[in-house]
């Protein structure tokens, strides 16, 4: 009673701190139907317009914040399958232009990747970015067939053009069946009920979307891009036993 007065009141059970500073924890989970990491931005977005007090910082942690992460490593592993696919590409070939040639199927198969999400209503997620790692590797095999038979002829003595024309009329089939066997494989993946597929169907939609996209436009992209960066003739290289 000499030097203080005791009172009951509210008060906290702990207090946390990291790096010499206190922190509060505010937890939340996203109702069904709605996406994590869209609500984080705009929780950002309000964030930004609010005057915080002196001293205080707010960062979103948690499932926004992995997912984020996950999404940068994915992107860096994309862009190294695609640095690899064209290196290996430039050893298959022994030239830098034909694997060049091949590789805007990429940019085909990643439009129809997105095309086929946007279709369905699917947001940008983990599954859907591995769905284009996916497709970094599968998509190139059209074009190098197409690419590879191309230049075969042309070893052979056939002029340019009617090259081109032949290797559409001949690889067509090899080219529609490869695709078809991968796009059928993933359909039960889209049309599933199971809980386990859902989790799967972003892949599948975008392996279906960027397969079919990419393959209908690789017989038109290719040849026009390989007629007008092939200037000069191709020719055979008899090195003897070496």
């Amino acid at each position: 009673r000499q030097f203080a007065t005791l009172q009951q009141a509210p008060g906290v059970n702990a207090i946390n701190r990291e790096n010499q500073a206190r922190y509060i924890t505010v937890s939340a989970t996203t109702a069904e139907g709605y996406n994590t990491s869209l609500l984080a931005r705009q929780v950002e977005d309000k964030l930004a317009d609010y005057e915080l007090p002196e001293g205080v910082d707010v960062t979103i942690e948690g499932e926004s914040a992995t997912i984020g992460d996950a999404m940068h490593d994915l992107v860096l592993m994309i862009l190294l399958a695609v640095v690899f696919i064209y290196l290996i590409m430039v050893a298959q070939f022994q030239s830098l232009l034909s694997p060049f040639i091949v590789m805007f199927t990429m940019p085909l198969a990643f439009t129809g990747g997105l095309l086929a999400l946007l279709i369905a209503g699917e947001s940008l997620s983990v599954i859907a970015m591995l769905g284009f790692l996916v497709l970094a590797g599968v998509v190139v095999n059209n074009g190098i067939v197409f690419v590879d038979y191309a230049n075969q002829l042309r070893l052979e003595g056939m002029e340019k053009r009617e090259a081109l024309v032949q290797t559409g009329r001949d690889r067509i089939r090899p080219i529609l069946m490869t695709a078809l066997t991968t796009i059928l494989a993933m359909v039960t993946l889209v049309f599933s009920t199971d809980a386990s597929a859902a989790m799967s169907r972003p892949l599948a939609l975008v392996t279906i979307g960027g397969l079919s996209y990419a393959t209908l436009l690789t017989l038109i992209v290719v040849p026009v891009l390989y007629d007008l960066l092939f200037r000069r003739e191709l020719k055979n290289i008899d090195v003897g036993e070496d």
